[in-house]
């Protein structure tokens, strides 16, 4: 006989919010702040949010266990990864992750956080599909149908569901986002998609709240340096009900992530001013070289279509990067070669520490 397993207490738990934890809180809100406030000033930081959410969405996935790599992930989008691949998995998970914070934002806009978009997100998370829709991505068949919730377990979710909505009582997003998290973390109530799911609900309900307006987020990679700490932390709250420590590592991870970003996306902003400016002279380079700020890896097409101009045309400038040692071909082949600069791909894996 399964044994059924025992569901946390109802939130919010009784939180001794002393003096320091006061101080973190409101730095990693000034951090939040300042991150979303680099967004409205600088509108090219949107050039760098695909590949930053590609970069996050890979730590979640590691933490999930799977062995993902970013480079995959770019590959597999211009078709340089086989279908028989074992790559090929790791980086639709990748995929899956980064691109469902970007929906989940969109969805936030007309609806709340709420049960359905959990719903909506774990589909996407497990299949590329999130029900909604008549897509027909990378998976075939129909999508499987999940057995139903025991009905502790759904009442359990929808609690969840109404605290994260209730604002009776006056807390702090962050600290509220926090307390989902480890609560969602406890119910585990869709195993396939756990890990990642739980983890995009973080960013989702700070979108939700006007905390998060741009998705340059690395909370995935801070829990992935600090793993050991983060399920001990998680542990301690949820079967000792003690909560404060949990708070404490969720709001350094938040400052930190924060943070994080907030370099690394000067960081890439810098290089792209470098690189244009190096490149005067030669025509058509600087459309080329945000289309790799997107995509460190391209093919004669996707320059052509990235600059606007005809296919030979690309092939020049191509060629000019490639004698400059700004663009290397990867494959070897003749044809359908793909072509990779270095220099991008190594600065958007270089993330900053996070203290």
């Amino acid at each position: 006989m399964k044994r059924r397993k025992r569901l946390p207490e109802p939130l919010p738990p009784a939180l001794a919010m002393e003096a320091s934890l006061v101080v973190l809180l409101t730095e990693a809100e000034a951090a939040l702040a300042e991150l979303s406030a680099v967004g409205e000033r600088a509108p090219d930081t949107g050039l760098l949010v695909p590949a930053c959410l590609a970069m996050d969405a890979m730590y979640s996935c590691r933490l999930a266990g799977i062995d993902a790599r970013v480079s995959d992930l770019f590959l597999a989008q211009i078709g340089g990864v086989g279908e028989r691949d074992a790559r090929v998995a790791q980086a639709m998970a990748v995929w899956r992750c980064a691109s469902a914070l970007q929906r989940g934002r969109v969805r936030l806009r007309e609806s709340p956080f709420d049960l359905s978009l959990v719903e909506d997100t774990r589909q996407w998370l497990e299949s590329g599909h999130d029900g909604s829709d008549d897509d027909h991505l990378q998976g075939q068949g129909a999508l499987p149908v999940p057995d139903p919730l025991p009905a502790p377990l759904r009442i359990a979710l929808e609690a969840w569901e109404h605290f994260a909505a209730d604002e009776r009582v006056w807390m702090p997003p962050l600290v509220r986002s926090a307390l989902l998290h480890a609560q969602f973390e406890a119910l585990r109530p869709y195993e396939a998609a756990h890990g990642p799911l739980s983890r995009v609900l973080v960013p989702l309900y700070l979108v939700s709240r006007r905390q998060l307006s741009t998705p340059l987020w690395f909370l995935s990679a801070y829990w992935h340096a600090h793993r050991s700490r983060y399920r001990a932390r998680l542990r301690t709250a949820l079967v000792d009900g003690v909560w404060e420590p949990w708070l404490e590592f969720f709001l350094l991870g938040v400052r930190a992530a924060a943070r994080s970003a907030l370099i690394h996306a000067g960081d890439l902003l810098r290089l792209r001013e470098g690189l244009h400016r190096e490149a005067r002279g030669i025509p058509n380079a600087e459309a080329l070289f945000d289309s790799l700020l997107i995509n460190p890896y391209t093919t004669l097409p996707r320059a052509s279509a990235a600059i606007g101009r005809t296919q030979p045309t690309a092939a020049v400038l191509i060629r000019t990067l490639e004698r400059k040692g700004w663009l290397r071909e990867v494959t070897g082949r003749a044809r359908g070669r793909i072509y990779l600069m270095p220099r991008v791909l190594s600065a958007i894996e270089r993330l900053p520490p996070m203290a």
